[in-house]
């Protein structure tokens, strides 16, 4: 009986060690966006442009940003925006989910479509997902990408914008 503790002891320290360090090597993946005072793990091969403040994968003309909305709730924000706000605004809605942030708070995420041109000018059809979390702040996270590559991108980016933090 003695042994069986011992060994269900040692499993467990070693799971939480494995834990503790898959935990430290996300973290460092970790980007701070300084004037949105939040941080955020980005999809893998995306890089951070400082110039632009953007979170960016040339290759794909796709990108992501984070802003901060000081003293408004997320789910005020996120009331206001309706299928004719977004028409208004040259989007074409297309859904609305509630859902949780990888810390474990309330969010709400829009997907949406919008015209746009490539960079030879052409018409392209891009999706546009705007995340919106916090309580007093409300971190708004965008991610623009090619409506034509949807299907390989949007889950890594979706499960990046979910990684946002606020920091204080």
């Amino acid at each position: 009986m003695k042994a069986t503790t011992h060994i269900l002891l040692a499993i467990a320290i070693t799971f939480a060690t494995i834990v503790v360090h898959a935990q430290e090597s996300v973290d460092s993946l970790r980007i701070l966006i300084t004037n949105a005072e939040a941080s955020i793990i980005p999809p893998k091969h995306f890089e951070y442009d400082s110039l632009t403040n953007r979170i960016v994968h040339v290759g794909t003309m796709s990108q992501i940003q984070v802003s901060k909305v000081t003293n408004r709730p997320y789910n005020k924000i996120a009331a206001a925006i309706t299928k004719e706000y977004m028409a208004s605004q040259g989007f074409e809605l297309i859904d609305k989910q509630n859902c949780k942030m990888q810390s474990g708070g309330d969010a709400t995420i829009f997907r949406s479509r919008f015209l746009s041109k490539d960079e030879n000018g052409n018409d392209m059809y891009f999706i546009r997902l705007m995340l919106f979390t916090g309580s007093k702040n409300t971190i708004w996270v965008t991610a623009d990408f090619p409506e034509c590559i949807s299907k390989q991108i949007e889950e890594a980016v979706r499960n990046s914008m979910l990684s946002a933090e606020e920091r204080e």
